[in-house]
């Protein structure tokens, strides 16, 4: 294992993340909840709209609790979208209980944590309710070979789906509430972004420079196989949060479109 090996893995692992981003934000929350949002002005158009967002907002929201509580805050204030009157919902950190504390660095986990959360909760519940969803490796098995397969395993796993029975709605429904919630916010992004960028180049200065510390060969290609292996973990659960969303997002933003289309006409 060599340092670039490590850094294309790192660079796989950061295209899944960013690519379930995209598809929480542009197509789950930009286009279907926010379609339905559009034509939802009434008060029973804001309680439908609430009640798709809530389960993956109160979601979002909590994964914010526990970064901040991680890294040494306490939780100041939790709202969820049906509280805070702006219909954003927010988590704000309190006072710190750890000795060691740094506002910033707390603030860049907790702004990033909903992402991870919410991919590994769409997998769990699928787990749960049947519904298990195609998870790969990434990084173990290479881009083509995994995207092929799943393509291929898709409609397999869409015709051996339970339709008469209720866990498959449920997941279904929870998916597109967390995979709607999933993405870090714009407060997020400006609060953490910077700083993890900085620490994301710190992580690759160390890549380099490990080879050349005191470390035995044997202790060095150690350190990377775990490194491998933790991103190996994270690139299944980015993965299968990746199907789950984007299912669940293709399928409603198809009879948003449709129901949109026959609107117009």
């Amino acid at each position: 294992m060599t340092p670039n090996a490590l850094l294309t893995d790192v660079g796989l692992v950061t295209a899944q993340a960013a690519l379930l981003y995209l598809v929480s934000q542009r197509l789950l929350l930009g286009f279907v909840i926010g379609a339905i949002a559009s034509r939802g002005r009434s008060r029973f158009g804001r309680f439908v709209v609430n009640f798709l967002r809530l389960p993956g907002n109160l979601l979002h929201e909590l994964s914010h609790a526990v970064g901040y509580l991680v890294s040494g805050y306490r939780v100041g204030r939790l709202k969820t979208c049906i509280a805070d009157k702006e219909g954003r919902g927010y988590c704000e950190p309190g006072v710190p209980w750890a000795p060691v504390h740094w506002l910033s660095l707390s603030a860049a986990f907790a702004a990033m944590l909903p992402l991870l959360v919410g991919a590994l909760a769409i997998r769990q519940l699928g787990a749960w309710l049947g519904v298990s969803l195609p998870a790969a490796d990434v990084i173990g098995r290479g881009v083509s070979p995994v995207v092929s397969e799943t393509l291929a395993r898709l409609p397999h796993f869409l015709a051996g789906l339970d339709w008469a029975s209720w866990k498959t709605y449920l997941f279904w429904y929870l998916a597109l509430s967390i995979g709607a919630e999933l993405a870090p916010s714009d407060v997020d992004l400006r609060a953490g972004g910077p700083l993890l960028l900085l620490f994301t180049g710190l992580f690759v200065l160390a890549l380099y420079a490990l080879p050349h510390t005191e470390l035995s060969p044997d202790q060095t290609a150690a350190v990377y196989a775990g490194l491998r292996s933790g991103l190996s973990t994270l690139s299944a659960a980015l993965f299968a949060g990746l199907v789950g969303a984007g299912l669940v997002g293709a399928a409603a933003g198809v009879v948003v479109w449709a129901l949109g289309g026959r609107r117009r006409r």
